[in-house]
């Protein structure tokens, strides 16, 4: 089982990584780039990212304390309603985007946006939701250690910043990543598994950059954030309770 320092330690290493990798590759860099090559630049930064995050799972910590334990099917039955949102949004962007929007990735910016995509999500829920949210319950109430998980993933979104991406957007991207870890956190214990969190993060933030690029905000992805905070507020509330009574 990881503790509060392992954690604590990986957490900033990990972001310290993606910090400066994202640094050297556009500060470095500042005339416009497409999104192919953003991708492109990002993709070994975040692979560093992960291989060391995994590293430290399998040397100090193992897959089962980090959250890769067994299955909860009855926690997935919370998970259900932001599943149904994205499908939703996927369905609507897939309706929106054109075959002139997708063809100027090209095969080869759509596999990059598959991969890394995915070495994001898998990087940021094996450090938040895996290695820091398990050390911290070792040492601290299980309340608190999830703000400390949700509180850590939306601070280490101003690593966007440092892309280029301006303050006020940085500043709404922290407080939205705050709440998906506030929401997240509960999900990630009732589920006793992380891969339903990495693949609904996988697919989300595919879903994201491809609003993007469409120049859209899917309606459907405000009322999977008000349907969340109802679910995190419940999930909350319930976990608080257990605490007290056992």
């Amino acid at each position: 089982m990881p503790g509060l320092r392992l954690g604590i330690i990986t957490a900033v290493v990990y972001a310290a990584i993606i910090a400066v990798g994202t640094a050297l590759a556009f500060i470095l860099r500042p005339e416009p780039i497409t999104l192919e090559i953003a991708l492109l630049m990002l993709l070994p930064v975040q692979l560093v990212a992960v291989l060391f995050c995994v590293a430290i799972a399998m040397r100090h910590a193992g897959w089962r304390s980090v959250g890769f334990g067994r299955l909860q099917w009855s926690g997935m039955l919370w998970f259900l309603p932001s599943w149904v949102i994205l499908a939703v949004m996927g369905l609507g962007l897939v309706q929106t985007l054109t075959e002139q929007t997708l063809g100027g990735l090209g095969a080869g910016g759509v596999s990059l946006l598959l991969v890394t995509t995915f070495l994001i999500a898998f990087g940021e829920e094996l450090v938040f939701r895996g290695i820091l949210l398990r050390g911290a319950m070792t040492r601290i109430a299980m309340p608190m250690a999830m703000f400390l998980s949700a509180f850590a993933f939306g601070l280490f979104h101003w690593v966007n910043r440092l892309a280029g991406q301006g303050a006020g957007e940085t500043s709404l991207q922290v407080l939205f990543a705050f709440l998906v870890g506030f929401f997240l956190a509960p999900i990630a214990i009732r589920v006793g598994n992380l891969w339903p969190l990495i693949i609904w993060h996988w697919f989300w933030n595919i879903a994201v950059i491809l609003g993007q690029i469409a120049a859209i905000l899917h309606p459907f992805a405000l009322i999977g954030i008000a349907i969340q905070a109802v679910i995190s507020i419940w999930l909350w509330t319930a976990m608080i309770r257990k605490g007290r009574a056992d």
